[in-house]
């Protein structure tokens, strides 16, 4: 089945659905210009660079953490949110879409005007002092670094390494952002899952959660997932693709 015709289901189903939830992985930021982790040449397939986007990798060398990951951050800096982000901004203004639960740190929900964003993996926009807990944004910081003019953003008050607000391995995922994720899928009847492999976890349960209250799935992701034959509609493709079809019906 082509994709207009699956978007055609698609769209039928946000036209029924009063209470949606969105679900957005790399695929979503992917288009954006932003690496994957997980794809060719991303950070998951340097172990060298890998060995500091821990938290034991950050506390070893916190030097080394903002060096390998200075091509990620200058990405996300540069990036711009796409037609699928502007898709589920429009969801929401209608109404119909109540939250939407992201496993990208790159803050492009928020640029594109979405109000009820819950970040599972965090975010890189802020950060916070790594022994008092000062909060800081790090924009400036990101600048400074990419100008060759710092190695480590060091708080003002006690001179200790600043963290980014990300969810690096060996940490937790934000125990609010988790609790209103999980509220939000109990409640829905209908998830979009936008860009996301489904096989990071915990945030791969959300689907289940959904389906265990009565909602429906609509995957749209270049490759195949493990939930697919759980979904009602299951488009493999292009984001953009889905978003340029769906958003003129979408507003009228």
């Amino acid at each position: 089945m082509d994709m207009e015709r699956q978007s055609e289901q698609a769209i039928a189903l946000i036209r029924e659905a009063k209470n949606i939830v969105a679900l957005t992985g790399a695929g979503i930021s992917t288009e954006a210009g932003i690496p994957d982790f997980r794809g060719p040449g991303g950070l998951w397939g340097d172990v060298e660079k890998l060995n500091f986007l821990s938290l034991s990798g950050f506390r070893r060398s916190p030097e080394g953490f903002y060096r390998a990951s200075s091509d990620l951050i200058n990405a996300i800096s540069r990036a711009e949110p796409t037609s699928a982000h502007r898709l589920l901004v429009r969801l929401e203004e209608t109404g119909k879409l109540k939250a939407v639960a992201t496993q990208n740190i790159d803050g492009l929900h928020t640029t594109a005007g979405s109000r009820v964003v819950h970040e599972l993996h965090g975010t890189y926009r802020t950060g916070r002092c790594t022994q008092c807990a000062k909060a800081y944004e790090m924009a400036g910081f990101y600048a400074e670094i990419g100008a060759g003019r710092l190695t480590l953003p060091l708080c003002s008050v006690c001179a200790a390494p600043i963290k980014p607000d990300i969810v690096l391995f060996e940490e937790n995922l934000p125990e609010e952002a988790w609790i209103k994720s999980v509220a939000a899928a109990e409640a829905c009847d209908l998830m979009l899952i936008f860009g996301s492999s489904l096989v990071v976890y915990p945030a791969a349960e959300l689907p289940m959660i959904a389906i265990a209250a009565g909602a429906k799935l609509v995957i749209v992701n270049m490759d195949r997932t493990g939930h697919d034959s759980l979904a009602a509609v299951t488009i493999h493709g292009k984001l953009g693709d889905f978003a340029n079809l769906t958003l003129p019906l979408i507003n009228h």
